[in-house]
């Protein structure tokens, strides 16, 4: 019998960017909310009289995932014009608004590219002109003005409540040292294996999850780094594991690179077998 485990490390980690404030976050996704929780009711109280019976059952599940896009609360963010209120499809971080979420959740994700390339800040009663996006709200039983109603604009924030979300000095010292003495130990567990490196990537691993787990809940580059070393500190607990209680010459690891949706990412195999 031959098993195949993959150790998937991360790429990189991400430098720190400039973000809304946590306050200024919490103040917009609460008013889009609350914009949400009013466009539901009047769709709900609508009843349009002169919809076919494939309309309303499209009309009643959209407006079901508008109350999913509502509460998962996953808004796209105005870091474009900072003194003004704008409309965005979908944001410099690939987050779309109510109705690209809608549009695209239908299957019409093709109808979601291109208005996000061409059309990126239009308000919906500039896409009247439309023919494809006219089709799709007819198909789901949803009007302009409806979906114009939907279509909420974002605010854009002045340079004064736009703070660095970069991981602090003493937490990226902590994460360039925890995840750099588990990729050592990584490397002598695949290299020179032996009992001490076994307990050492144990050690160096655990605190390099712990590390990460405790910076979990930060925001932007900081919960990117905290998860950089979850993953590391993971695969060097893995093999640190794996040297300790399974060696012999059976197993073996090897590179590994996969395909991932931001590139190429770099990884470990370990092989096996009984």
């Amino acid at each position: 019998m031959r098993w195949h485990l993959s150790i998937l490390p991360a790429a990189g980690m991400l430098a720190g960017a400039l973000a809304l404030s946590p306050g200024a976050r919490q103040h917009e996704v609460a008013r889009l909310r609350a914009h949400f929780d009013s466009v539901d009711a009047e769709l709900r109280q609508s009843q349009p009289l002169q919809l076919t019976p494939g309309q309303r059952t499209a009309r009643v599940t959209l407006i079901g995932w508008l109350r999913e896009y509502r509460d998962a609360g996953r808004f796209p963010r105005n870091d474009r014009f900072p003194t003004h209120a704008m409309p965005f499809f979908r944001d410099s971080h690939g987050t779309l608004c109510a109705m690209a979420y809608l549009i695209e959740r239908s299957g019409r994700g093709d109808l979601v590219n291109r208005v996000a390339l061409t059309r990126n800040n239009a308000f919906i009663a500039d896409l009247a002109d439309d023919p494809d996006l006219r089709a799709w709200l007819d198909s789901v039983g949803l009007s302009l003005a409806e979906a114009a109603r939907i279509q909420p604009q974002y605010e854009g924030f002045p340079i004064d409540v736009i703070e660095d979300d970069r991981p602090s000095p003493v937490y990226a010292l902590t994460s360039l040292l925890v995840s750099g003495t588990s990729l050592a130990t990584l490397g002598f567990n695949l290299i020179a294996p032996s009992e001490s490196s076994g307990w050492a990537g144990l050690i160096a691993g655990g605190a390099g999850v712990i590390a990460g787990a405790a910076n979990l809940d930060g925001t932007g580059a900081t919960e990117d780094v905290a998860t950089a070393n979850m993953i590391i500190g993971g695969a060097a607990m893995v093999a640190g594991a794996y040297r300790l209680l399974a060696p012999g010459p059976a197993r073996t690891f090897s590179p590994l690179v996969l395909p991932g949706a931001d590139g190429m990412r770099l990884g470990l195999a370990m092989h096996t077998s009984f």
